[in-house]
């Protein structure tokens, strides 16, 4: 996971996109390739607030988010997180940060049913908040580097909203597979500032806690979806 970096690249309006800028740049400066297309689904549930009781020491326990993502790596599984919320002050009051618990079932029927359990008998503990998508996302590759770009969008079930561009740039290395001992996020770093892309937010995986359990990049894929629903729209 550290031979990979995620960018959040926020639209400036509503009805806009910074996708054609960024393809543009990319094809003006290196010719890549084009490998196949990628989609992303997330599902976002935020837990029911206790009602306020009369004792006076009573304390609400904070938020919790549960999401549920299909990523474009393992099209044959779906995931579950759930991340705490604490205090943040520079995402609107909240926090992405906190590592997130991860479990993984097959993505289909088994999954399916699992939202279905939340959606009813689990209605009065989760909320849904709303659902986001990359569809028909481009992948590339330049070089050494695996690029997937598309527009992330916000689905509230009344209408679709573009929030911004997720960019994964991964160092494939030498090898074809990251783990030949190089630097891999400075490796992307330093092919990203050469792009000269403005306004991205950056998550690095050597900025999520380890677990001996294989979902590293699920959690920082979950941090960036997250801080998408966290931080308010451009208007």
């Amino acid at each position: 996971m550290r031979n990979k970096i995620l960018y959040f690249i926020p639209t400036t309006s509503a009805d806009s996109s910074p996708l054609s800028d960024f393809t543009n740049r990319l094809s003006a400066r290196y010719n890549p390739s084009i490998l196949p297309r990628w989609s992303l689904q997330q599902l976002l549930f935020r837990s029911t607030p206790a009602p306020s009781g009369t004792d006076s020491e009573f304390k609400p326990s904070p938020s919790r988010y549960l999401q549920v993502v299909n990523l474009p790596d393992h099209p044959s599984d779906t995931f579950i997180a759930i991340t705490p919320s604490p205090s943040d002050p520079n995402v609107g009051g909240m926090s992405t940060d906190p590592t997130a618990t991860v479990i993984s079932t097959p993505a289909g029927p088994p999954s399916d049913e699992f939202v279905q359990l939340l959606l009813t008998k689990l209605g009065p503990l989760w909320q849904r908040r709303r659902a986001a998508t990359v569809f028909d996302g481009s992948t590339m590759e330049v070089g050494s580097f695996q690029i997937r770009a598309g527009d992330l969008r916000n689905d509230s079930g009344k209408a679709q909203v573009i929030r911004g561009v997720l960019v994964e740039v991964t160092y494939i290395g030498h090898g074809g597979d990251g783990q030949d001992g190089e630097d891999g996020e400075g490796m992307v770093t330093t092919f990203w500032d050469e792009l000269g892309i403005k306004g991205a937010r950056e998550f690095k995986g050597s900025d999520i806690a380890e677990r001996n359990d294989g979902f590293g990049h699920v959690r920082l894929w979950c941090k960036v979806l997250l801080l998408n629903d966290l931080t308010p729209p451009k208007s």
